[in-house]
């Protein structure tokens, strides 16, 4: 409908600045964006839903956890409210399995000084790195055991949520150190990649060791033929349950793609180019990066694959112990469920 166009339309201006290269808007302007983001995201949030801030009672016939929560949408199908549309956000990410973990805001650089302020650099590095398999134990174990453990929804299945709301988990220190030394390398990749284009943040200060990056950043980076725009990425933010999503200009291609000798022009010389095969579901998966956003920080969200192996039945009926990452969300998996729950969402398209 118009209304949920124009609602998202502004929901878009607030959680994403300008994504032209050629924008006009300088420096000092980009800080000032900055800064009011820190400063009164929640404000800014409130005031995107002032105009539909009128609560409407929708009876849900969906059999699932989220049911007896208020609703999350109107009758006629869009979001009327802040709490409504943070309730929808509430319900996609229970419905994907996907919980919070803290992976800390702070790093150290190649000269072995601690940096601040690198908690978006983490959080895509956790992300990533679980949905490699490259961690060796399942980070979001202790919610389920904590569940199990204290006799809160009898097998845990309704347990998470309130585990989290009481505290929720670091990334072990195994894990930290793998998840600060890619972090690390992503900073250094995708601020070069920001930097090409606005060479004057860097002497302004609005790109540095110690600035604060945002999702924004990605725009740039996802943009290219690197591995970063072999990625896709969706950030939930947990003060308007809105929810960016960045594909990248090459997301469900093999990396890296194959060379390829092929004849051009009259004289018939052989020229190198690339070719871009379909990557498996697997390796899709894998490279959909998850994010949670609170004002002014980032974490990241992953499966919570213990939970899910302890409810899986094997052939023979029994308990499957194993952890897989099948149940990891695609983009495609995201985005249905962004539809199913109606959050309000915006896809920025590297290959557009």
């Amino acid at each position: 409908s118009k209304r949920t166009e124009k609602l998202r339309t502004r929901s878009k201006k607030i959680n994403r600045q300008s994504e032209s290269s050629g924008s006009d808007s300088d420096s000092d302007g980009r800080r000032s964006q900055i800064s009011t983001r820190l400063r009164d995201h929640r404000s800014l949030v409130h005031d995107l839903f002032a105009s539909d801030a009128k609560d409407r009672k929708h009876n849900s016939d969906n059999a699932s956890v989220c049911s007896q929560r208020s609703t999350s949408v109107s009758v006629s199908g869009h979001v009327t409210s802040l709490q409504s549309a943070i309730n929808s956000q509430m319900c996609a990410l229970s419905a994907m399995n996907l919980v919070p973990i803290e992976a800390g805001s702070t790093n150290v650089n190649e000269q072995n000084k601690v940096i601040q302020n690198s908690c978006f650099y983490l959080s895509l590095a956790a992300s990533y790195l679980s949905g490699s398999g490259a961690f060796n134990a399942d980070p979001t174990e202790g919610y389920f055991r904590n569940a199990t453990t204290n006799g809160e929804g009898g097998n845990g299945t309704n347990a998470t949520a309130k585990s989290i709301e009481m505290s929720i988990l670091m990334l072990r220190d195994e894990e930290m150190k793998v998840t600060q030394k890619l972090a690390l390398q992503l900073k250094r990749a995708i601020e070069a990649a920001v930097v090409l284009v606005h060479p004057d943040w860097a002497s302004t200060g609005a790109v540095g060791e110690e600035i604060q990056a945002f999702s924004d950043f990605l725009v740039y980076a996802l943009d290219s033929d690197s591995v970063l725009g072999h990625w896709a990425v969706a950030v939930f933010d947990e003060a308007s349950g809105f929810v960016d999503v960045y594909r990248g200009r090459h997301y469900g291609k093999i990396y890296p793609p194959i060379k390829v000798k092929r004849r051009s022009g009259e004289n018939g010389k052989r020229r190198m180019k690339w070719k871009y095969k379909d990557c498996d579901e697997a390796t899709k998966r894998a490279t959909t990066l998850t994010l949670r956003y609170i004002p002014g920080h980032y974490q990241p969200l992953l499966p919570e694959l213990t939970k899910i192996a302890e409810k899986r039945l094997d052939k023979n009926g029994r308990r499957s112990r194993s952890i897989k990452l099948d149940t990891r969300p695609s983009l495609e998996d995201i985005l249905s469920a962004l539809e199913k729950w109606k959050v309000l969402y915006v896809v920025t398209d590297g290959r557009a």
